[in-house]
């Protein structure tokens, strides 16, 4: 049987116990693994083009910078990025900010945390990739 690749996740993220919240939740099923983690814009924009990851996970809020621009910028060096972005502050505008980025995801934190890892799954069966 031949080898599946799993999916690379990075996680930008202003708060250290979400970010363990999503590592946890994200490697579950060992079909994911992080690939890094940021808790500002330029680390975020820096650490994906060095990685290259499958996904990345944004907050819209972070330590410095925003994760919408940061998602705009990682984009456009890395077109295929499956952008997710996550927010406290769920409104129509930041839902709209986030599309025009390149989110293919907007998520609520407090009422849709749970939908990354199906999320996930659906990206990894498009991409031949495995996920359980």
């Amino acid at each position: 049987m031949p080898i599946i690749p799993t999916m690379k996740v990075f996680l930008v993220e202003d708060s250290a116990l979400i970010r363990q919240r999503l590592v946890e939740m994200i490697e579950a099923d060992g079909a994911h693994t992080i690939a890094g983690e940021a808790d500002n814009y330029a680390d975020a924009v820096s650490g994906i083009a060095r990685v290259h990851p499958d996904v990345a996970i944004f907050d819209i809020k972070l330590a410095s910078g925003n994760g919408i621009e940061a998602l705009a910028e990682a984009k456009r060096h890395q077109p295929a990025l499956l952008g997710i972005v996550m927010s406290n502050y769920a409104s129509a505008q930041h839902k709209k900010a986030s599309a025009e980025a390149g989110a293919a995801y907007f998520l609520d934190k407090s009422a849709d945390f749970g939908q990354i890892p199906q999320i996930l799954c659906a990206f990894a069966a498009k991409q031949e990739k495995e996920c359980t």
